[in-house]
């Protein structure tokens, strides 16, 4: 796909590759280490229930809101690159970026309303946090693509959508452990 860069981000597009920002898509990888975090942490949860205190301290972060906070050097570049960059490559990466999000609260929060730190897991509520852990890393995998400028192949991915209804429904939940 052809993007057409303006003046201000054709200026900008020469400090970005150095500073490990895709000249491309404005993007930095560093980002993805925001999520890494919570999905290694959620992949553990079926086996260590206990974990699940930790994943609830977990939030959201926009992107600026990440790099400001983080020990990337460049992350002034990083952020004046994302405010730049091309919306060919921003949308979609702010529509799955809120997909991740929603699906990460959703299932934690599932979690917390049946306390499973104290009742344990069920093997139906294991194999649902297993599930949301592979949408997880689909959807990782199109942040992944997005920021290397790969429009085609996140077009050509389909992911599973999560049904927020089966996390957030206490009666739903509450059948994972009869």
């Amino acid at each position: 796909m052809q993007v057409t860069y303006t003046r201000e981000q054709l200026d900008i597009q020469p400090q970005l590759a150095a500073a490990n920002i895709n000249p491309e898509s404005f993007l930095a990888t560093d980002y993805l280490n925001h999520f890494n975090e919570i999905v290694m942490l959620m992949e553990m949860v079926p086996d260590m229930p206990e974990l699940l205190e930790e994943a609830i301290e977990w939030s959201p972060k926009t992107y600026s809101e990440h790099f400001a906070e983080s020990g990337f050097q460049a992350k002034e570049l990083a952020i004046q690159a994302y405010g730049l960059a091309p919306v060919v490559f921003k949308s979609p990466f702010e529509t799955v970026c809120n997909e991740m999000q929603s699906t990460i609260e959703a299932t934690v929060n599932g979690l917390v309303a049946v306390n499973v730190v104290e009742r344990g897991l069920s093997p139906a509520a294991q194999a649902l946090i297993r599930d949301r852990i592979e949408i997880l890393q689909k959807l990782l995998m199109k942040l992944n693509q997005l920021i290397h400028g790969k429009l085609e192949e996140v077009v050509q991915t389909k992911v599973p959508e999560a049904d927020q209804e089966d996390v957030q429904s206490q009666e739903d939940i509450d059948k994972l452990f009869d």
